[in-house]
């Protein structure tokens, strides 16, 4: 046996009685040299029998231990390939010596699905195939200005494009529901290996493998519990052969040509070719790289404006009348400051501590962020609006458009699991139903559940800050001078690794807890389960991702944690931790750096890595050579459970951060720009290089992810209005201007000329340890030489005690409440207006729909359910076009 491999084909029904046939596959096989090993079935038999799914599972020989349990699991194996057999897939096997434990067989089930068993599947299934070439051609309005010859040229020079591409274009065909009686009036019918796409192959023999039975009861079906239970460790399709390229060699084969044109950072600047993405990958995954392709282009004009507003904050900073007051030497020892926290902080001066900090802080607030808010909540409502006509197209396109409503099949777990039957109005058969009693129960449990975890963040963080007040009042009062002068370092620094664990942990616990969840809610289709996984998940990680900032920007400012001499504190002595000298706005900026770009970073290495390492692993492991495709693919990562979820989170978190809070970081759109040009080539070359060939899966949209992007556009309305109006120093600096500026009535005043002195409150010293006794500075001259009888605050008070807010505070207050109003009225008045105006479909897409659906009932001159007759006023004939 060369290179540990044997060929053995089933002789008994008994697995025990196997007799091994072993043979050297180096003859057995009778693919030519551009045929890649392992992809086809090596009985010799013609036509070729090309491997649509393998199955693996291991055995160890002559072990004795857990017999029980060995004869369980191959028991169920051959229940389970029996029952294959009896739907008339032929199954092969192939086995391999593991070299580091040679004692233990690695065994491939290999899986073809015949000619009779794709067409009744395809069939009951409703696979479409192509009929007739698409006879359509709708000009753009730039080929109609321009003319045909001109746009080509342009098309060659445009640098976007990938113009020494491998991959071919297999054309545009109009396409019908399968049926075996018509399969001659069908593209390609002649040739009946390749009549079906290879997605649609393993689409439905994945199908077959899920509702296959390998014992009685509701849950003995499936492949999916079969790998759980442990009788198999993997199952998936074949990838089309090797992906490495020598130097100067061309493509041989689908993987090939994708490695060349799309996954690689060498086409980082180039169109993605979502056609090929589909053939290859479904309808699924290629409709996420559709997604987050759309996405990234909608960036570049939001990024661009994000960076001009924070190049006019660099610009303008200088000139700025609070920087040039803060930063201006003639106001050294002005603004004497009141101590940031009780007993180790001193009394600090403004001039000498904040003149860096307020330039920073007008690099990101200044007087264009407004601006740079409103266009980003305009931008959000047209991106989502442009992305769902671009759905419904490639939905068209792909032949998917109907896919949810007539094509999508029952989950086996769903049909196994629900007993009671219910006529279907619609189609008159009979179909599993769970009573709406049931169904309302086990909403309002997982309803339940959801919310107590989501109340378990929220506990978190507020652990934390009562953890930070606690921590840092024990530490201050502690004997060791070091210790005392590192209070606030210790308390960060713990506080934030405890925050981080608090939130892995959640996130651990709660995704396992998502999943079972959703298995007991039992959805009855796989687009039902993935969108109620994706809504308990995404609300879970919306709380978890963003608690710790909505604290930050809207509860850490003086109105929670309170001014000198009414400081909120815990227990009556632990006080509340305030924002730091730098002041809550950048506090909030570095925040969204570090989440945002952090997570970037972090995420775009792993995903590398991670693969990279694991393949490394399994290769250093099992030193053969020559190996077939189907070992290959198997030392390849495996797609994990809800693969897709993650991937989709991470963008759409992504985009919470632009939308959100663009208010307080304008450079968000960019690091988001530059993020997505990159993921979608790091994802590009997972999906090629790093993984197994994922089950082919069917979409019409990008399901539940869409209404959450609309959830989130809405919501960052409202957020970006408070930012603005209670996070950033914009509507207190308007005020001023308009009414409290000395210069307001003089040609050309209305500055903010004395704004930053406006700005601060004065306080008796002697009354704020009147009230907070215990609480004065252990060493009042730290930073500087202090002998004034008041200190100074932010904030709008009275200058006597007990130093209530005074009228300008309740004037600014009305304001920002008034500019949350005007700003969100503003902004969905204008968004809803565009909602109106784009259309959802565009209307060449109404056109093909109904071309599409005359032309199949012409070609199979038959009438039924397969074809309505819609659009039949419209079109009366192929004359017409």
């Amino acid at each position: 046996m060369s290179n540990g491999y044997a060929r053995y084909t089933r002789l008994s029904q008994d697995e025990d009685e196997l007799e091994l046939q072993l043979e050297l596959r180096e003859q057995a096989t009778l693919t030519t040299r551009s045929e890649p090993k392992g992809v086809y079935f090596s009985n010799g038999n013609e036509p070729k029998r090309r491997i649509d799914y393998v199955l693996v599972y291991e055995r160890k020989q002559n072990d004795d231990s857990d017999s029980s349990k060995k004869r369980s699991l191959q028991s169920l194996r051959k229940t389970f390939e029996d029952n294959l057999r009896k739907e008339k897939l032929l199954i092969e096997y192939d086995e391999l010596s593991l070299p580091q434990d040679p004692k233990t067989k690695r065994h491939f089930v290999l899986i073809h699905a015949p000619w009779e068993v794709l067409a009744k599947k395809a069939e009951a299934m409703r696979v479409k195939a192509p009929f007739q070439e698409n006879d359509i051609l709708i000009k753009s309005w730039m080929e109609e200005r321009l003319g045909s010859d001109r746009m080509e040229s342009l098309r060659k020079r445009n640098p976007l494009i990938v113009h020494d591409s491998t991959i071919e274009d297999k054309g545009n065909f109009f396409m019908a529901n399968f049926r075996r009686e018509n399969v001659t009036k069908f593209v390609n019918h002649q040739n009946k290996e390749t009549f079906f796409d290879n997605v649609d192959r393993v689409y439905i023999v994945q199908q077959i493998c899920g509702g296959a039975r390998f014992a009685e009861g509701p849950h003995g079906v499936g492949l999916k519990k079969l790998i759980y239970e442990g009788a198999y460790i993997a199952g998936y399709p074949l990838h089309d052969g090797p992906v490495r390229l020598e130097p100067g060699e061309e493509p041989s084969n689908d993987r090939q040509r994708l490695k060349r044109d799309w996954a690689r950072f060498g086409r980082m600047a180039k169109f993605q070719p979502y056609g090929a993405i589909k053939d290859y990958f479904g309808s699924e995954i290629a409709l996420y790289f559709a997604w987050l392709g759309f996405y990234t282009a909608w960036l570049v004009p939001l990024a661009i404006i994000g960076l001009a507003v924070f190049l006019y904050g660099i610009g303008s900073a200088g000139s700025h009348a609070p920087v040039k007051d803060v930063c201006d030497d003639k106001n050294k020892d002005v603004w004497y400051m009141c101590p940031l926290c009780d007993r180790q902080c001193s009394y600090w001066d403004l001039a000498s501590t904040t003149c860096i900090y307020a330039y920073v802080t007008h690099f990101f607030d200044n007087d264009w962020t407004v601006g740079l808010a409103l266009i980003a909540s305009i931008w959000a409502t047209l991106y989502l609006e442009f992305w769902k006509r671009r759905q419904a197209s490639l939905a068209q396109e792909w032949h998917t458009d109907d896919f949810e409503e007539e094509e999508e099949p029952l989950r086996p777990e769903y049909s196994a699991t629900v007993t009671t039957l219910k006529k279907n109005e619609v189609t008159g058969k009979m179909e599993p139903y769970v009573p709406k009693k049931t169904l309302y129960s086990r909403y309002g449990g997982v309803f339940s559940i959801i919310i107590f975890f989501i109340l378990l963040v929220i506990a978190a963080v507020v652990g934390v800050v009562v953890y930070r007040a606690a921590v840092f009042a024990s530490l201050s009062g502690n004997e060791d001078e070091t210790v005392q002068t590192r209070a606030r370092i210790i308390t960060s620094l713990t506080a934030a690794l405890l925050n981080l664990l608090a939130i892995n942990l959640l996130k651990f616990v709660y995704s396992k807890l998502a999943v079972w969840l959703t298995d007991w809610e039992n959805p009855p289709t796989r687009t039902d389960y993935e969108d109620s996984f994706t809504w308990k998940m995404y609300l879970f990680q919306f709380v978890n991702t963003y608690a710790s900032i909505f604290y930050i920007a809207f509860f850490k400012s003086g109105l929670v944690v309170g001014t000198p001499s009414r400081y909120k504190r815990i227990a009556g002595e632990f006080r509340l931790d305030g924002c730091s000298e730098q002041g809550c706005f950048l506090e909030l900026c570095v925040q969204l750096l570090i989440i945002m770009v952090g997570q970037q970073i972090i995420g775009n290495i792993t995903e590398v890595a991670i693969p990279m390492v694991m393949y490394w692993l399994k290769s250093r492991k099992e030193e053969t050579t020559d190996q077939p495709q189907y070992q290959r693919d198997f030392d390849l990562s495996p797609q994990g459970d809800h693969s897709m979820f993650w991937e989709y989170l991470e963008v759409v978190l992504q985009y919470g951060f632009v939308t959100m809070f663009v208010a307080a970081f304008p450079l968000g759109p960019l690091f988001a720009l530059l993020n997505s040009i990159v993921e979608i080539r790091v994802d590009a070359i997972n999906f090629v290089d790093q993984f197994r060939r994922p089950d082919s899966a069917r979409a019409e949209d990008i399901g539940a992810w869409f209404r959450i992007l609309q959830g989130v556009t809405k919501l960052s309305v409202l957020v970006n209005a408070f930012v603005l109006a209670f996070t950033s120093e914009y509507i207190p600096k308007l005020l001023y201007k308009m009414k409290y500026a000395p210069d307001r009535d003089e040609p050309g005043g209305g500055t903010l000329k004395g704004y930053l002195n406006n700005s601060l409150a004065h306080i008796d010293i002697a009354y704020i340890y009147q009230q907070e006794p215990g609480t004065q500075p252990e060493n009042p001259w730290e930073n500087l030489n202090y002998t004034r009888p008041y200190c100074r605050y932010p904030g709008y008070f009275d200058m006597n005690p007990p130093y209530k807010q005074n009228k300008q505070y309740w004037h600014i207050i009305a304001a920002r409440l008034a500019f949350v109003f005007v700003f969100q009225f503003s902004v969905y008045l204008i968004t809803s207006f565009i909602s109106w105006a784009v259309p959802d479909v565009p209307k060449d897409l109404d056109l093909k729909v109904k071309r599409e659906t005359h032309l199949a009932k012409l070609a199979f001159k038959k009438k039924n359910d397969d074809y309505p007759e819609k659009g039949e006023d419209v079109l009366n004939g192929s004359e017409m076009l």
